[in-house]
């Protein structure tokens, strides 16, 4: 979000470089844990959380590849809709 906020500020490369990498080590970490045979997540819910993960690197690739604010404004929304979604989960449980 810091780097959607200060999109035409100077130094935005290096956050942008930043937020990506971020970004792609906690999806890997969704998908380690997704994986993993012990977790009590539902595998139906597992198979739609990895088709996620597997858009959002996807989109990870295209702003590294083309910057773009929008494309990165649209991660920001899909992984605020992810964490609402997973607390729902949780406190349904």
């Amino acid at each position: 979000m810091a780097v959607n906020q200060r999109w035409n500020l100077p130094g935005r490369e290096k956050l942008l470089g930043e937020a990506i990498q971020a970004s792609r080590e906690i999806w890997k970490d969704i998908q380690l844990a997704l994986s993993e045979d012990s977790s009590a997540v539902p595998m139906e819910i597992r198979n739609n959380l990895l088709i996620v993960s597997v858009y959002a690197e996807s989109k990870l690739d295209e702003i590294t590849r083309s910057p773009d604010q929008e494309k990165m404004a649209s991660l920001i929304d899909l992984t605020r809709s992810l964490a609402v979604s997973l607390r729902e989960l949780r406190t349904a449980a």
